[in-house]
């Protein structure tokens, strides 16, 4: 009996390595990672990873176009201001010249009308001379006529 106890005793550790392997291999293949990579948590992890790569490559462009887009927007604007104060010093110059040009008209309108009426005095006076020098050669010719006849 002791030898059947032993034999049972050695069949029952061996059906107990057994047992105690085969629910190491389940425990061992329940744990494991799945061999589809599509399912693995370092493979969602990973296309994370490469989604934030591409979205921060993709930014880094974006501040790269808008830091160029900015550059010119500033250039434009500096040209357009340099414009602006080329136009504002152009319209000073003009307003200037109009205001001297208005002043030289003004000065030429008198002058040209103080010499028009010095001349319709001068041939009033003048006219008047000789009217009344006419006359009176008018006057003295009828008076020879008058003594002749």
């Amino acid at each position: 009996m002791l030898a059947n106890l032993k034999s049972s005793g050695a069949i029952m550790k061996k059906e107990m390595k057994i047992v105690l392997y085969v629910l190491s291999l389940a425990v061992i293949s329940l744990a494991a990672e799945p061999a589809c990579p599509s399912c693995s948590k370092y493979h969602f992890e990973e296309m994370l990873l490469e989604r934030v790569l591409r979205n921060e490559l993709a930014l880094e462009h974006t501040l790269t176009e808008i830091k160029e887009t900015n550059t010119k927007v500033v250039d434009a604007l500096k040209k357009i201001q340099d414009e602006n104060n080329k136009v504002n010093t152009a319209i000073e110059l003009m307003e200037r010249k109009e205001i001297l040009m208005e002043a030289t008209l003004d000065d030429s309108v008198k002058t040209a009308l103080k010499n028009v009426s010095e001349s319709l005095t001068h041939i009033l006076t003048e006219s008047g001379r000789a009217i009344k020098e006419m006359e009176s050669r008018v006057e003295r010719f009828k008076g020879k006529m008058e003594r002749h006849t």
